[in-house]
């Protein structure tokens, strides 16, 4: 049976050579994290290329904790994706309202998406069946 002595030994030897030359008043005091309350906020960009594209989202909260917002985009061909939502203690609901070629009226979970028909310039694009991967 080995004898436990040579551990010991190197445990102590380990913590000497950690704590050498630490003196108590070096030593800090750790405290709990400070927790922030929530606070109140409103954000918001919206930006476009110039050529037809155009991006935004906004964002806004009381304080109390739900977050209502929405985000969206419209490309060249008038194809446009407008997503609100709100997000709160019954999760996460969003209403999505689109033009895209391929989607249709329909729910998934907490999402529900209202589709118009889309515009002829995605419609002259036609959409195309994916190709087999070789």
């Amino acid at each position: 049976m080995v004898s436990p002595l040579p551990t010991t030994i190197l445990v102590f030897t380990l913590m000497m050579t950690i704590f050498h030359g630490v003196h108590p008043q070096n030593l800090q005091v750790l405290t709990p994290p400070v927790v922030e309350l929530p606070r109140p906020y409103n954000f918001g960009y919206e930006f476009g290329d110039g050529l037809g594209m155009s991006q935004y989202r906004h964002e806004t909260s009381d304080g109390t904790g739900p977050v209502k917002g929405s985000y969206g985009y419209t490309d060249p061909l008038g194809q446009y994706r407008k997503v609100e939502y709100l997000a709160g203690v019954d999760g996460f609901k969003a209403f999505i309202s689109s033009n895209e070629a391929g989607l249709s009226n329909h729910a998934v979970g907490d999402a529900f998406y209202v589709v118009q028909p889309p515009p002829p310039a995605a419609v002259a694009q036609g959409l195309r069946k994916a190709s087999p991967l070789k």
